[in-house]
């Protein structure tokens, strides 16, 4: 009789495996995003100059249009003493502050995409191209996803800023997903999710690390920039290939 039985279904495979025998360290993370940023020099700085400018740009956009939106409290000398005004207030003035994130950080996540495909590149064994930012590919998918995040994170700043830092960071894989595995914008935001969460360890290292080494280049009188926005983003390829068990060129 049990010779007759139909074999067991095969178990269902994990999301993320282990990386066979590939685990991923900081130091892992950190030395590969500085080697391959030597090996890759010339045609990353150029796509970061084009990032800085877009970065720029948009600031000023977001400036102009906080300062259009809000009025700061004002004082004025009567003959009775002061008559000071609150301004807009608090509240619409983190309203704005909260729009105007939101925008830079969807332009911002648009246009790094094109520096995360050349990233993956890199981890896939490619050279970098600068040309990797003018890309349309996937264009859809990454300005959707990069419109839900930016918002999500937006409304996040304004509920007193650290809900904004937790979003940023769940989400902060997004668009590796939508690039790589061609994933809709809200799988990709669920894959995000599920890859921080359950590598939560390591995805909180590398995002508090990255986030001072990046730090590090804007002290240096924001030159060090050009040299840290991409070490950073190459690690953060690096991580994310790993987690997801994938293999990494050496």
């Amino acid at each position: 009789m049990s010779e007759n039985l139909p074999p067991p279904p095969p178990p269902e495979p994990s999301m993320y495996p282990p990386a066979g025998g590939q685990a991923w360290s900081l130091g892992e993370a950190l030395s590969y995003g500085w080697k391959k940023f030597q090996e890759n020099a010339s045609q990353i700085l150029l796509a970061v100059v084009v990032l800085f400018v877009v970065a720029l740009v948009t600031g000023f956009i977001a400036w102009a249009f906080q300062a259009l939106m809000t009025t700061d409290p004002t004082c004025t000398v009567t003959s009775e003493g002061f008559d000071c005004d609150e301004g807009s207030g608090t509240l619409w003035r983190m309203i704005v502050g909260g729009i105007a994130a939101a925008f830079q950080y969807f332009v911002m996540l648009v246009v790094g995409a094109g520096i995360l495909r050349g990233a993956l590149g890199i981890t896939d064994g490619r050279p970098f191209q600068t040309a990797e930012i003018f890309k349309t590919d996937q264009i859809g998918g990454i300005i959707v996803a990069s419109l839900v995040v930016g918002l999500a994170t937006g409304i996040g700043y304004v509920l007193f800023i650290l809900p904004g830092v937790v979003i940023a960071f769940l989400t902060s894989y997004t668009l590796l997903f939508v690039i790589d595995q061609n994933l809709p914008p809200i799988d990709a935001i669920r894959a995000s999710f599920d890859l921080t969460t359950k590598h939560l360890g390591n995805t909180v290292v590398w995002y508090v690390v990255g986030g001072l080494v990046a730090i590090a280049g804007a002290i240096a009188c924001g030159v060090g920039l050009l040299v840290t926005i991409p070490l950073v983003i190459i690690g953060t390829a690096y991580t994310y290939k790993v987690l997801t068990a994938q293999p990494v060129a050496a």
